[in-house]
């Protein structure tokens, strides 16, 4: 094709294939609407700038297809309007993104408006484009012409929204982090709301990734910016709160944990609930484990479905501290289905719910069950592997390993339940 485009002309791409389809200028005429005087100046070049209307109607009635007829017809528009144009009738043909990219290229290069107001107007574009492939293609351009340029707030912001759709492939969950991160060396550039949403996002990353003083850093940065009430403020408290209670700093888990209680009045989703899981976290710490039991159990009664997966984990976790069989073999009866309820496109999630399998797992190794334990193991490794957690997804095929060599399981039953594990694995990283 590339060739061709230098070849020929889009009037000359007209003319040969109304000649190769035995049509006259009459016969395109009437097809297209476009009248004959004006397809004859087209192909005898004597028209600049054709209007991308008349080009279009002649491209359907002589069936050239659309990607061919706008790569013909950017290379000699230089209207910053009409290139818009193009570029979202581009996107709504489901073109070709390389085409996409060409068109908005040459929107940028408009000689007939400045460049930051190009860019602007482009970024703002991007917003109202469902595909997130097509968007980030486009917000990586807006990156690279406003660097080339000096237009550092869409340098900025064109990071910013890479990140935000970047962040969504669990799979490089550590690498879009530190993207992320790089950000901040033009946080400047961006709105007080853009920092702060910055700052937060920023902290839930780190904290899924278990880099929790990282996590702290980010919404304590929240705290600071966000002079007032607003859910972010309060969820930046709840995640300073659980970040310190995973660094083992409990004084200054429950410091946050009364802070966070003060906004239970405002009813922000879920906060109620955060602040049960908590207390009972707390109260286990201190020493009252029976209690922690009783504020779990109270609580399983009436919680959403969205924390069941985190209170059964904690309750598990407190009966195998106590080496509770009992209470172990009951809870595990009550929390066999919870697999329903996960969200699987929320990295915590798929994290917390591999927390749970890995813990089923442990209880089961307990209760001396060899067989259930691998299976959870090897289900648990899975959920961690969907977020990239190495770690974790070692620390049960681990597990596995030593039942295999503690106690009488067959090698071979083994061997083939770890052998399926990594094919599937295989296969789910090729797709």
């Amino acid at each position: 094709m590339e060739s061709t485009l230098i070849q020929k002309t889009i009037g000359e791409l007209i003319l040969d294939t109304r000649r190769a389809s035995n049509m006259s200028i009459t016969q395109l005429s009437e097809l297209s609407g476009v009248n004959r005087g004006a397809i004859s100046r087209l192909e005898n070049n004597d028209v600049k700038r054709p209007e991308f209307a008349a080009i279009y109607a002649l491209s359907v009635a002589l069936q050239i297809s659309f990607d061919e007829i706008v790569h013909y017809y950017v290379d000699t528009e230089k209207r910053s309007d009409v290139l818009l144009h193009i570029l979202s009738v581009s996107i709504q043909q489901n073109s070709d993104i390389d085409l996409i990219r060409k068109v908005a290229t040459k929107y940028l290069e408009a000689p007939n408006e400045d460049s930051f107001d190009l860019t602007e107007k482009l970024y703002k574009h991007i917003g109202s484009i469902e595909d997130p492939s097509i968007r980030l293609s486009l917000y990586t351009l807006i990156i690279d012409h406003s660097r080339s340029h000096g237009i550092m707030p869409y340098i900025a912001k064109g990071l910013y929204q890479k990140y935000l759709i970047e962040r969504n492939d669990f799979s490089k969950l550590k690498e879009t982090y530190y993207s992320g991160k790089y950000i901040l060396h033009y946080i400047e550039f961006l709105s007080q709301q853009d920092r702060i949403e910055l700052y937060y996002k920023l902290g839930i990353h780190a904290f899924n990734l278990r880099i929790y003083m990282e996590s702290i850093d980010h919404c304590k940065k929240v705290l600071a910016e966000e002079g007032e009430l607003s859910p972010y403020k309060v969820y930046a408290l709840g995640i300073l709160r659980d970040a310190s209670f995973s660094l083992e700093d409990y004084k200054e888990a429950e410091m946050y944990a009364i802070q966070y209680k003060q906004f239970n009045y405002l009813n922000f989703p879920h906060t109620k609930e955060h602040v049960v899981l908590m207390d009972a976290q707390i109260a286990a710490k201190k020493g009252d484990t029976e209690k922690a039991i009783e504020m779990l159990l109270s609580f399983l009664e009436t919680c959403s479905d969205t924390h069941l997966v985190s209170a059964y984990k904690r309750l598990l976790q407190l009966y195998l501290q106590q080496n509770n069989h009992t209470g172990i073999k009951d809870t595990l009866d009550k929390c066999k289905e919870i697999i329903s309820i996960t969200n699987s496109n929320n990295p915590f999630m798929c994290s917390l719910y591999g927390d749970l399998l890995k813990i089923k797992g442990d209880c089961y190794l307990t209760l001396g069950e060899y067989t259930q334990c691998i299976e959870l193991m090897v289900e648990s490794a899975s959920w961690y592997s969907k977020v990239n957690d190495t770690k974790k997804e070692k620390e049960c095929l681990n597990v596995i390993m030593r039942i295999n060599l503690e106690h009488r399981v067959s090698p071979q039953t083994t061997f083939e339940t770890l052998s399926k594990y990594f094919i599937q694995s295989a296969k789910e990283m090729e797709g």
